[in-house]
C-alpha cells in the first residue's frame, strides 16, 4: 500500500512525494507549491529548486507540515531568502 501524507494547507501530497522531506511555500499569502527540503537545521533551511526560484530578500512562509525544523514552535514559518544558485534556495528565520 503506497505511504500518504497530509499537508495543513494543501491536503493530501502526492503519494510519490509522501515520505520525502518537504515543505510548503507561501508567497504574498498564496501557496506557491510543494517543495523538497535539501539540508534544514535551526536556523536554516535549503531547497531544491521548484516550479519558481525565488531572488534574494523574498520574503516566503514555510509550512512545515512534517516537523522537520527543530525546536519550531510552530508549523508556519517566516523566512528570507538569503542564497539562490545551483545548490539551491537558501532561507533562513
Amino acid at each position: 500500500m503506497p505511504r500518504t501524507a497530509r499537508s495543513i494547507q494543501t491536503g493530501d501530497v502526492p503519494s510519490a512525494l509522501a515520505g520525502l522531506p518537504i515543505v510548503n511555500v507561501w508567497y504574498l499569502g498564496q501557496s506557491i507549491g510543494l517543495y523538497r527540503v535539501k539540508q534544514v537545521d535551526e536556523r536554516a533551511m535549503v531547497l531544491k529548486h521548484g516550479v519558481i526560484s525565488f531572488p534574494v530578500g523574498t520574503l516566503l512562509d514555510v509550512v512545515d507540515f512534517q516537523g522537520l525544523i527543530p525546536n519550531s514552535a510552530s508549523p508556519r514559518v517566516s523566512t528570507t531568502v538569503v542564497d539562490n544558485n545551483r545548490s539551491g534556495i537558501r532561507l533562513v528565520w
